[in-house]
């Protein structure tokens, strides 16, 4: 039997010396990698604030071990090296493509950050990573240090090998903030695996992507975690993988191993199959079900978008105003095409759902709406019938102007909003030209406030806790409250209800159902069909980047 890489035995957990426990009498092993026996790969399941993150730190080192000795690592002691450079976590919640925590304005920040000198193409940031050179300074000769001989000496493992197994070779001149979300997972991950680690730990790492992303990147982190005979020859990555989830997320196939996680104790731990059975938890796969089965279906037509009105209901078509109107849309960074010739209208009333691949320019589409994206103001695109800059006999449309009248929720606000506001401040803020400038309440807004707050059931003293000490899923709670308190005229929820509760998922869904006006435009980004709101009766696919054809709309 090998040498297990963690081995905790009958210890509970502390972040401080006067916290209460975490874990508690807490009894695991990790196994290594040995070709000569059948693996054990490792899922943590449970819902969020359930303390799967923080039972990957424990496994990481970090917390305090109640007894000291309870917590040993074996087979990474044997090979003398240290917890913390044998032992990656990645996530992928608040921080940067470098791990660094994310600082600076939201405005623009995707795609003017980092940009000349510190835009880092791939290759840049995965060779500085391998021989631990500074990311970003002025002041270091880079190409000095970054030499094929240096790095073929020095790197725990060879470039080519992480990139060519996580299929990054073909990116790798490209700038690190022009990455998928799925492609800037891989990166996360290759970066751990250059540091030549013995264990991977990946927080949530489906969360966000789209079924083909999962399923590719499910695959490679099977790859990984399978043992390689020594001296084959493959030169194969080969490191253990423990990975967190939350019950609807998809659960691999090749997963062995799960402990299921509640209020930061184990509830049950052992094989798959026995678990899930004691849990009572339902992880068939039902890929495919729902509205997005029609979405992805290869042989779904095309319906001309101006058609999509027939039948509208009570408002005619004719009467109903245009509130965006993109004609003709183009893209491209570093010759890279993400739209072309992009044409849509959102009139009061619609109820769309933006669909298609991680990379497709989704989050580019609505960074055009909202003005984030710089090329906002040279695109052909018309908001509450206003041009983006004036033209002869007709006035042009302020930022600040557009963006009081969009509701936004999103992985990138959740990302920059200031951890320090209240609950409250937080809903408030949709009344704000900016995070954290004062709000210029209108009559009614305290109303508002006091009825979204009653109607999700969230008291005075939470709404006085600080946004940051609440977990991920009241988070984007406040987020979507703040989206739709004020009521604007387009509502845009770009995965709002990803890492939600599924009590708290729902009642936003009935809060879509029942609280919305016929005035109000509403457009939803998901990869998940509990994701999507019932009132979705319309929606837009994107193409793949590099696949042929053109955009596909559709309705239910």
């Amino acid at each position: 039997m090998s040498t297990p890489l963690i081995r905790i035995l009958n210890s509970s957990f502390h972040r401080t010396s006067k916290s209460p426990p975490l874990f508690p009498n807490l009894t695991f092993t990790l196994p290594s990698l040995h070709p000569a026996s059948t693996p054990q790969k490792w899922a943590i399941l449970g819902p969020s604030n359930s303390g799967k993150s923080t039972f990957l730190q424990i496994l990481q080192g970090k917390h305090i071990c109640d007894p000291p000795a309870g917590r040993t690592f074996p087979a990474i002691t044997e090979k003398r090296k240290y917890p913390g450079s044998a032992i990656a976590l990645v996530d992928f919640s608040s921080r940067g493509m470098s791990g660094e925590e994310v600082v600076g304005e939201y405005m623009s920040s995707r795609y003017e950050s980092r940009r000349d000198a510190k835009d880092l193409t791939l290759r840049q940031w995965l060779e500085r990573t391998a021989l631990n050179l500074p990311l970003y300074t002025d002041n270091f000769d880079f190409e000095a240090h970054t030499t094929p001989q240096i790095l073929g000496k020095h790197a725990n493992i060879p470039l080519e090998t992480v990139t060519h197994g996580l299929r990054l070779t073909k990116l790798l001149e490209q700038p690190v903030s022009t990455l998928s979300n799925g492609q800037g997972r891989r990166a996360r991950i290759a970066q751990a695996l250059l540091r030549g680690v013995e264990v991977v730990l990946v927080d949530e790492p489906f969360m966000g992507l789209d079924p083909w992303s999962t399923e590719q990147l499910s695959t490679l982190l099977n790859k990984i975690s399978t043992p390689v005979v020594e001296d084959d020859g493959s030169n194969q990555l080969s490191s253990q993988v423990v990975m967190s989830l939350r019950p609807q997320d998809h659960l691999p196939e090749w997963i062995t191993h799960i402990a299921y996680a509640e209020n930061s104790r184990i509830a049950a731990m052992g094989e798959k199959e026995k678990v899930l059975s004691s849990m009572r938890v339902d992880k068939k796969q039902h890929a495919g079900v729902g509205l997005l089965q029609r979405v992805y279906d290869k042989t779904q037509k095309d319906i001309d978008h101006e058609n999509l009105d027939e039948n509208k209901g009570k408002v005619e078509k004719q009467e109903r105003e245009a509130l965006v109107e993109m004609k003709g849309v183009k893209i491209s960074y570093r010759n890279r095409e993400i739209l072309k010739d992009f044409s849509w209208t959102i009139k009061r009333g619609d109820r769309w759902g933006l669909f298609g691949p991680n990379g497709s320019g989704k989050t580019t589409i609505l960074a055009i709406i909202t003005s984030d994206h710089p090329l906002s103001y040279s695109q052909p695109v018309k908001l509450f019938n206003r041009p983006r800059l004036p033209e002869p006999g007709q006035a042009g449309i302020s930022v600040f102007e557009i963006q009081s009248r969009i509701g936004h929720s999103s992985p990138e606000i959740h990302q920059f909003f200031p951890r320090r506001l209240t609950l409250r401040q937080c809903v408030e803020s949709a009344w704000s030209d900016t995070f954290i400038t004062k709000p210029n309440f209108t009559a009614n807004a305290k109303e508002r406030v006091d009825g979204i707050f009653e109607y999700f059931g969230i008291g005075e003293e939470e709404q006085k806790r600080e946004f940051g000490s609440f977990g991920v899923s009241t988070q984007r709670l406040a987020l979507f409250m703040r989206a739709v308190v004020k009521r604007p005229d387009v509502v845009i929820l770009d995965e709002a209800f990803s890492g939600m509760d599924g009590k708290l998922r729902d009642r936003c869904m009935a809060y879509l159902e029942n609280g919305l006006e016929e005035r109000q435009a509403l457009v939803v980004v998901s990869h998940l069909d509990e994701e999507i709101p019932e009132v979705v009766d319309r929606w837009v696919r994107l193409k793949e980047v590099g696949e042929e054809g053109k955009v596909i709309f559709g309705k239910r």
